[in-house]
């Protein structure tokens, strides 16, 4: 029996699901991708025997129970995890983990300490979050299955918080507290998405700061179930996801054909037929899955003629995340022994929307808003030669300079994040033996995009991202720029939601 032919393109996390997914159910799938491995963003950068992974992949919602897990599972494939926490400093305060664990809501009660004339708020605040976490569990249980009880009960959970459902996130934080020293605290996760906390959707706040993030100690369970989500690094390495579904697709006669660039999609009467390799070589399939950038991907290789006026609007309107500038390094010492958790934030200031803004405008803060510094070789010790370690300096950033060239300063921002991570760090710069440097160029070249090409879209509330379903026949998209949005379990979720309209 002829097998129904799958071409999907880009090897990316989203791409390699719909593949493994496709080649399991006995589709004849072929991924093409430019690059000369699988993963995307979550592909390895290598340099004289360290390597690194794109960033500080602490991940949520990929744990066996949660969605994404189950997904893996499916797919047969299993994953070293960890669980895994961060720590917080802000410009005048800090608030990392105790020695000695003090229960799920130490950073509630230090907090109330800190601030005693916000206790109040700070109580109310905990409140919500509880509810928040409340009505995550109960969405979690419809989508196990709808039963009169589970709406009954997700609909007395939304009750909770219904009243703070009008607000963006800044409201919901000046609601909840006087200080700014408070509201960008529950707000400076929305820098990591590029996203304004005047334009997010203020129940998103709960969701941006899991306390089980800050300690992970505190149990996921209740009552003997999974209830709260926990944050995992995958022993190893994240680049063991792309590369375990890229065997998935293998092991039932897919084929992954790197280092080649799809030019177009063939679309005839409405309907997708295939692609059009960059040497002309036509590759006819009963079903087209395209991937990455939004843009991109529509504009350049399906063409705005072969689209619909509503879906060119989203495409023309949604916004995708700015690009990140990261440093390296190799270094001949544990940097875990100045360090609190592998994961350090350390921000610089406290007006989280304006800092937004001009990083849209094109002005690169330097690291003085704040940078995070991660130690990919603690959950990852093969990713350095021994008795050596690695250290990746991250910032967000603007994707186009407003007054610079990215290949121009790149060297010149490298040393001064590395002068903020000495205050970290002492004596950093006399122990780095590599380093390498990446930014918006080198990630518009990873993920072939002309820009916004690191991450997915911001969370803009009410914001239409492109559909999965395209006006196309046959012709579907995923990604980190699709409705989905981004993030590894997001993209994951999202293709294997897209699976499952298919069949």
């Amino acid at each position: 029996m002829k097998k129904n032919k799958a071409v999907i393109v880009g090897a990316g996390l989203s791409g390699l699901t719909m593949g493994a997914l496709l080649a399991k159910d006995g589709w004849d799938v072929t991924v093409y991708d430019h690059n000369d491995q699988v993963g995307g963003v979550c592909s390895l950068t290598t340099q004289n025997g360290f390597s690194f992974e794109q960033g500080p992949l602490e991940l949520c919602d990929l744990l066996p129970t949660d969605p994404a897990g189950k997904v893996l599972a499916e797919l047969g494939i299993e994953l070293d995890l960890k669980r895994a926490e961060r720590g917080i400093e802000m410009p005048d305060y800090a608030l990392w983990r105790p020695d000695e664990y003090e229960g799920p809501y130490w950073r509630r009660d230090y907090l109330k300490k800190l601030f005693p004339e916000e206790a109040k708020g700070i109580d109310e605040y905990y409140r919500f979050y509880d509810n928040m976490m409340e009505l995550r569990y109960r969405l979690g249980e419809l989508g196990e299955g709808m039963s009169p009880k589970r709406v009954l009960s997700a609909a007395l959970a939304f009750s909770k918080v219904a009243k703070y459902s009008r607000m963006n996130a800044q409201e919901l934080v000046e609601h909840f507290f006087t200080t700014p020293k408070l509201h960008a605290l529950f707000t400076g996760i929305f820098c990591d998405y590029c996203a304004s906390p005047e334009e997010v959707w203020g129940l998103g706040i709960a969701f941006g700061n899991y306390e089980t993030g800050f300690d992970k100690r505190i149990p996921l369970e209740k009552d003997g179930k999974p209830y709260l989500p926990g944050f995992v690094l995958v022993q190893g390495g994240v680049q063991q996801i792309p590369e375990s579904l890229a065997k998935c697709i293998a092991d039932h006669g897919g084929k992954i054909c790197l280092n080649t660039d799809v030019s177009r999609v063939v679309v005839k009467h409405g309907k997708a037929k295939g692609v059009v390799l960059e040497d002309g070589t036509e590759v006819s399939a009963d079903l087209v899955i395209g991937s990455g950038g939004g843009k991109d991907f529509f504009y350049d290789l399906v063409g705005r003629e072969n689209l619909t006026k509503k879906y060119c609007e989203i495409l023309d309107t949604f916004r995708p995340m700015e690009a990140v500038f990261m440093v390296h390094l190799g270094v001949d010492f544990d940097p875990m022994q100045y360090l609190k958790a592998p994961l350090c934030y350390y921000y610089g200031c406290y007006d989280i929307p304006e800092a937004v803004e001009r990083m849209r405008e094109g002005y690169y803060h330097e690291g003085k808003d704040g940078f995070l510094l991660f130690v990919p070789s603690e959950h990852a010790p093969d990713f350095a030669p021994e008795g050596y370690h690695c250290v990746t300096i991250y910032t967000v950033a603007p994707d186009t300079l407003k007054d610079a060239d990215w290949d121009d300063k790149k060297d010149e921002y490298a040393e001064k994040l590395i002068d903020l991570a000495s205050e970290k760090l002492p004596g950093l710069k006399d122990h780095i033996v590599e380093k390498k440097v990446l930014t918006a160029l080198d990630y518009r070249a990873m993920t072939h995009m002309k820009k916004s090409s690191f991450g997915g879209t911001v969370p803009i509330w009410h914001q239409k991202n492109p559909p999965h379903e395209t006006p196309i026949k046959n012709l579907w998209f995923v990604g980190q720029q699709s409705e989905n949005g981004g993030g590894v379990a997001a993209v994951i979720n999202g293709a294997y939601q897209t699976y499952l309209k298919l069949k």
